[in-house]
Parts: C-alpha cells; sequence; structure tokens
C-alpha cells in the first residue's frame, strides 16, 4: 500500500474580505466587502500511520450551533457535513488514526465533538501556542467567541483530549507537520509525499490564497506576526522548491478548482 491523499470539500461561502485582505484605504475597510472562500480538510491514507485527517471543517451543526452574530458575519453558498464525506468513504470518526488541528478557529475546527472518545479524538495534535492562544481568548470573552474561535467547539467537550506540540514533527518519512508563526501564533502545516503524484505543501490559514503567496506578499487582515507572516511565505517558497511541491491554500477559491476532491486520491 502507497501513501495516498484526498482533498474533502467543506463549503463555500462568504467572509469579510477585510480579514482575507488587508484592507488597502480606509474607504474600502469601511465598504466591509464580501469575500467567497472555499474550505476543505484532508484525508491521509498511511501504509503504517493509517488514516490522518488534517482539520474538521466547519460545524455540521453550524445552523443550529451558531450564534447571530457569526451567521450575520459568514453566509454560506453550500456546506457539507464532514460525517456525511466521510461516510462516502466508507469512514466514520472511530476509524480515523491521527487527527490534526492546524489551529482552531471555526472553519477548521468545527467538528472536533464528533471525534470524542476514538482513538485520534484523545490526543488531537495542536501546537502548545495555538492552544494558549485560544484557550485564554475565549475565556476571557464572556460570549465564548473570540476572533474566529467559538469556545463550544474545541473546549471543554467530555472525550477530547490534545497533544501538544512546539516544534516542526516528522509523523513518518512522508509525512511532515511544521509550524506556522503569523496567521495566528501556531498554525500546523502538512507536507505529504506520494509516490506517483508528487509533493503537497498545505499551508492551512498561514497562506490563505496564490495572491497572499505572491510576488508580492500581500497581507491579510487577520495576522497576529506580520514579520513572521512573511518569513513563513519565505519558507514555504523554499520548501516547495525543495521538493517540487504543490502548494495548496486554505481558501483560494480559483486555486480550489484545480484539485480533484474526495472520493477521489491523490497516490
Amino acid at each position: 500500500m502507497k501513501t495516498k491523499l484526498a482533498i474533502i470539500e467543506t463549503g463555500l461561502w462568504y467572509v469579510p474580505r477585510n480579514e482575507i485582505i488587508k484592507a488597502e484605504t480606509p474607504e474600502i475597510y469601511a465598504e466591509n466587502r464580501r469575500h467567497l472562500i472555499p474550505g476543505f480538510v484532508v484525508l491521509v491514507d498511511h501504509p503504517k500511520l493509517g488514516k490522518i485527517l488534517f482539520d474538521t471543517g466547519n460545524a455540521d451543526d453550524w445552523q443550529s450551533t451558531w450564534n447571530d452574530t457569526m451567521k450575520q458575519i459568514y453566509s454560506f453558498e453550500h456546506s457539507y457535513k464532514l460525517a456525511d464525506k466521510l461516510k462516502e468513504m466508507g469512514l466514520t470518526p472511530g476509524d480515523i488514526d491521527i487527527l490534526i488541528q492546524s489551529h482552531l478557529h471555526y472553519d477548521h475546527a468545527g467538528n472536533i465533538g464528533l471525534f470524542k472518545n476514538t482513538k485520534a479524538g484523545k490526543q488531537i495534535i495542536l501546537t502548545k501556542a495555538e492552544a494558549r492562544e485560544a484557550f485564554v481568548n475565549v475565556n476571557l470573552d464572556d460570549t465564548g467567541y473570540s476572533g474566529a474561535y467559538w469556545k463550544r467547539e474545541f473546549l471543554n467537550i467530555p472525550g477530547i483530549g490534545y497533544k501538544l506540540i512546539e516544534e516542526d514533527t516528522k509523523l513518518a518519512d512522508d509525512v511532515e507537520l511544521f509550524i506556522q508563526v503569523g496567521h495566528t501564533p501556531g498554525v500546523i502545516g502538512m507536507i505529504v509525499h506520494t509516490e506517483n503524484s508528487g509533493s503537497f505543501i498545505f499551508t492551512s490559514d498561514a497562506i490563505y490564497s496564490s495572491n497572499n503567496f505572491g510576488p508580492p506578499i500581500v497581507f491579510p487582515g487577520l495576522c497576529t506576526d506580520p514579520d513572521n507572516y512573511a518569513k513563513n511565505i519565505e519558507r514555504v517558497r523554499e520548501l516547495q522548491k525543495k521538493y517540487n511541491a504543490k502548494v495548496v491554500f486554505s481558501h483560494d477559491v480559483e486555486d480550489f478548482k484545480a484539485w480533484k476532491k474526495s472520493p477521489h486520491f491523490y497516490d
């Protein structure tokens, strides 16, 4: 068996453009334009590690659990339930061996609860810096919502635990995790090497799109550390060159059209 991966679409929705691209002028910022983005998670089927899931996407039950503010800020063209997408591939949450959360924003960590009391859910891989940022911020805000963090989706869920990492981590020779600072203090990126389809770099929200990637670099509106954001982009360029890799951006609607989606695999 060879390592293979599938890109699983979770939805297509509108967000404030000010989040994705730092407003060029005060007038553009005041307009609060809308911007269409896709979302996805990644399933890696590995001969030794088993089934790895990278992120969990928007909450399957967002319509009943999101508050009115979130529904006003984010509006879907369509959304897919992760449980249904896994079922299409003959899987359940219990079949996942390793769960990696790139970070804990609502559109990447919405379905952590699906994995409670599962092997993967008891030791979700997350960076220590991200845990510190997310857990503290949502507990300081009495609404349970801070920035793009939604407390109910990742904290105080019985049967859910976290395994925190502080440095780049190689899960296997062909699956590597690297930590990115900028979008938040600790976003996990993933590199997967396949035999026939080559190498893939998944940046998560450390680089939203080819527009942000540049050159020149275009900063997003949501950016906690611009200097390290720029340094990370240069690092990803080096990794891309080193492995002759394909960079898969997290929220690039045009780039997303180019990738084949589940149930199809790259191998």
